[in-house]
């Protein structure tokens, strides 16, 4: 078992500090993606389904817009320091009016910040280099270049850490152990008013995490996903198909094996307070075995269609990795947010000694201390039991290009994490963490 815990005292200036946020996309960087939070969790902003990442930025502009209507007509009064934050978030995220007419065809933003890695104590220059082009009120092109040092001396990956195996390479060292990658680069299609299809590469963060989640976060690369999400009163559903990394099979018989992932999940906004989640993966490979259609499928049960599918007295024999998410958040009062998540990648229900494997997140928000809603704490503990993201088919390990697909920490693991943030103004922030 192991503990980790970090404190240091940090000064945040605007945008230019980068810390281990949720990884979002470039116009929802880690200050972005704080503003939200402090303004959702104090009551400011509503209606956003916070646990399915990344967020639409339609949405955003949405809730803000409401949000400016409340505070007009007197209904809603926040402090000072949300008249700021919900200022800068206006502003960073060109939400204005003006930057949302569809004449408007081609953006480009780019931002110089200094970065640091759980796996290294160095801090050094990032750059990022973002370019979307709308076509009118329909498609959208997006593209996303990070030039980041993601190598130590050793060589090894510090952003995506090595935690098993994999016959593929993401990414290749550059000059001074720096790398350049399209860390996203995807078609967005609207089909109807609620209902996108992505087609590209993108990053996929489900769960209640503030930093990581323990079933889907961005502790690995990127994924290259066909992606739909669909909008039904306050529920959105999502799912996906993906395509990972190659991985050598060695039992028995040794081969290359191709590799797949695929998710569905509901994420229902109860009321403003109130937000549950469930979610189904499955990771499935084989030699030269391609997508199952009974994958693809966004409302099929993935349990139900694997043990339909095993046909043991034809040699067919399915040992697909199916797993299962749940969460749920609450807001008692403005201010407090409270929020857990399970992961069950196995659960035994024959009780013959099979360990079941779990792991779980909670934590507490909490920013009304004091009248001036300026100060927050944040407690968070993870556990991860110790065959959780294993599977007994070695190409079934829940990884994508030997990076865990799940919490950072890996199996046989747990985490507290600690944070005190002092919000100066809508650009300074002290933390404590």
């Amino acid at each position: 078992m192991k503990l980790k815990s970090l404190i240091i005292i940090s000064i945040f200036l605007s945008s230019k500090w980068i810390n281990a946020d949720p990884n979002l996309p470039f116009e929802f960087n880690s200050s972005v993606n704080r503003v939200i939070e402090k303004l959702e969790t104090d009551g400011v902003i509503n209606g956003l389904h916070r646990h399915t990442r990344p967020y639409k930025r339609s949405d955003i502009a949405k809730i803000v817009e409401i949000a400016k209507k409340q505070i007009k007509s007197k209904k809603l009064r926040p402090a000072k320091i949300h008249l700021q934050l919900l200022q800068k978030l206006e502003n960073q995220l060109q939400l204005g009016p003006n930057n949302s007419d569809s004449t408007e065809k081609f953006q480009t933003r780019s931002l110089i910040s200094i970065r640091s890695h759980a796996e290294s104590s160095k801090i050094s220059p990032s750059y990022q280099q973002a370019l979307r082009y709308q076509l009118g009120q329909k498609m959208i092109i997006y593209q996303e270049l990070e030039v980041d040092k993601l190598f130590n001396r050793t060589k090894s990956a510090t952003k995506y850490p090595t935690q098993g195996s994999t016959a593929e390479k993401r990414i290749n060292q550059w000059q001074g152990n720096y790398t350049a990658d399209f860390k996203r680069a995807y078609l967005d299609i609207p089909f109807t008013k609620g209902t996108n299809l992505i087609i590209g590469r993108n990053q996929i963060f489900w769960g209640t995490g503030r930093r990581h989640a323990v079933g889907i976060s961005d502790n690995s690369p990127p994924f290259d996903l066909i992606f739909i999400s669909s909008d039904f009163s306050s529920v959105r559903g999502t799912a996906f198909i993906s395509k990972l990394d190659r991985m050598w099979h060695q039992e028995k018989r040794r081969y290359l094996a191709t590799r797949y992932l695929s998710g569905h999940r509901l994420d229902w906004r109860l009321n403003d307070r109130i937000e549950l989640g469930i979610s189904e993966i499955v990771l499935y490979g084989g030699d030269a075995r391609g997508p199952e259609w009974y994958y693809l499928n966004p409302i099929l049960p993935y349990y139900a269609s694997q043990f339909n599918a095993n046909t043991e007295k034809e040699g067919l024999t399915r040992n697909d990795n199916i797993m299962l998410i749940l969460e749920g958040a609450i807001r008692p009062i403005k201010g407090l947010r409270i929020y857990g998540e399970l992961f069950v990648d196995d659960f035994s229900y024959v009780g013959r000694g099979d360990p079941n494997d779990f792991a779980f997140l909670t934590g507490i928000i909490w920013n009304n201390l004091l009248k001036s809603q300026q100060l927050s704490l944040v407690s968070e503990y993870a556990r991860v039991n110790r065959w959780t993201y294993t599977h007994l088919v070695e190409e079934n390990q829940y990884t994508h290009f030997g990076s865990i697909i799940g919490h950072r920490i890996g199996n046989d693991a747990d985490q507290l994490y600690l944070e005190a943030n002092y919000w100066l103004n809508a650009d300074t922030k002290l933390a404590l963490f």
